[in-house]
């Protein structure tokens, strides 16, 4: 991935935050071989984000040589957005994967979580 790949991987998770109370991940793993839902489950409690405040962080992991990913989002916002969002994303950035880029990707993916945090999760401005 290149610096301006990991800008606008950046520049998207900031957006996507910014004015939640939610926290959102991405790993890049250079494995070639993974079971990608397994290892976003252990980089989500390696990263302690199952005890973020609100239960509502997602993780985003790919692995490019192993051509395959996973979404993995904290229970409260499991329960907010339902098991058709989790399966749309993936759709999407499966698609994505496939016409662009990794970082194109997951832009997206962070681009469509930062959209349910907006909606759900949404601070009061102080």
């Amino acid at each position: 991935m290149t610096k301006d790949d990991r800008k606008r991987i950046d520049d998207a998770l900031h957006r996507a935050e910014a004015g939640t109370s939610s926290r959102i991940a991405v790993r890049v793993v250079p494995d070639a071989s993974l079971d990608a839902f397994e290892r976003a489950k252990a980089e989500f409690l390696a990263g302690g984000m199952h005890t973020h405040p609100g239960a509502n962080a997602a993780l985003i992991l790919v692995a490019p040589k192993a051509r395959t990913f996973a979404v993995l989002g904290d229970r409260a916002l499991h329960e907010r957005v339902g098991q058709p969002f989790w399966e749309q994303i993936v759709a999407q950035m499966t698609a994505a994967f496939k016409s662009g880029t990794p970082a194109d990707a997951i832009v997206l993916g962070v681009d469509r979580l930062g959209d349910a945090l907006h909606e759900h999760f949404k601070q009061a401005a102080p």
